[in-house]
């Protein structure tokens, strides 16, 4: 048997881990003197003990120790779902990093990098699509998949109809798509516009079949352009409004005018055969 001395000299852990480790059953000693209250362990503990060294080392919690000190396949288990999260936690901080060194050389969107252009009438017409509620549980495919890729989907399907519909009805689009958002009156519900740009307005109450689709004429305006580029994108702070909204933000507030920010608009910028190749946001003053 060995006292807690030579065994913490063996261990590295101090009597304060060792006794923290004994309170939460994880390594509890060979004996206990009843009238000291000396503890004592054994060489046979030297394993379970560097386990719980390394454990501490590697950042993992004690929630999880248990399963690192079980058998061999739950501690694999264990120990491959810590090095995911460690991983994540590692992307997540080099994206900031970028972030951060992007600021430092002074790139990514500004309020330079925003125009102002005034823009004629513009007739309109958009698919409208009921956004759910975040603890709906419904993805917003409307099928019950969600994630990114199953809302893009989502948004080009509708897209593609009032295209194919305006096609038929021989209403072109007159330029590049885009979406904007409005709140139902009377209900906190919000709803999507799928919208595309008309030559002329739309019949009243056309739409193509299945879809429930809203029309009107942009107002002649004056408003606030940013652009990006998927290859020329700037880092985003997780959680935070996009570098090309702050820049606008930023600019409207350097010329003291207010935007109207419940008309904002997400373009997709066209190539020459109508393929995507940016975004655009854009905002009319108020």
């Amino acid at each position: 048997m060995m006292s807690i001395g030579e065994f913490t000299r063996l261990t590295t852990l101090s009597a304060k881990a060792l006794r923290l480790y004994d309170e939460r059953g994880l390594l509890r000693p060979a004996s206990v003197d009843a009238w000291s209250g000396y503890r004592r362990y054994t060489a046979a503990q030297l394993p379970a003990a560097l386990r719980l060294r390394a454990l501490r080392d590697a950042g993992i919690p004690l929630a999880h120790a248990d399963h690192v000190l079980g058998d061999a396949e739950t501690a694999r288990e264990a120990l491959a779902g810590h090095r995911a999260r460690l991983a994540a936690e590692r992307a997540r901080q080099d994206a900031a990093l970028a972030l951060l060194e992007d600021m430092v050389r002074g790139e990514g969107h500004s309020s330079r990098d925003v125009e102002v252009r005034r823009a004629p009438a513009q007739p309109w017409a958009g698919v409208v699509l009921e956004l759910p509620d975040e603890d709906d549980g419904v993805g917003r495919d409307a099928g019950g998949g969600g994630g990114e890729d199953a809302e893009i989907a989502w948004c080009n399907d509708a897209f593609a109809a009032l295209w194919t519909g305006l096609a038929d009805e021989g209403i072109a689009p007159t330029g590049a798509y885009w979406t904007s958002y409005r709140v139902v009156p009377g209900t906190d519900r919000v709803e999507m516009l799928c919208c595309w740009p008309l030559a002329r307005p739309l019949p009243e109450g056309w739409s193509p079949p299945g879809r429930t689709v809203a029309a009107g004429v942009l107002a002649e305006r004056s408003e606030y352009v940013a652009r990006w580029r998927p290859d020329a994108a700037a880092p985003e702070i997780q959680g935070a409004v996009h570098p090309a909204v702050l820049a606008l933000v930023m600019a409207a507030e350097q010329r003291g005018e207010e935007l109207d920010w419940s008309r904002l608009r997400q373009l997709g910028l066209l190539d020459e055969h109508g393929r995507p190749i940016g975004t655009e946001i854009a905002v009319p003053t108020a």
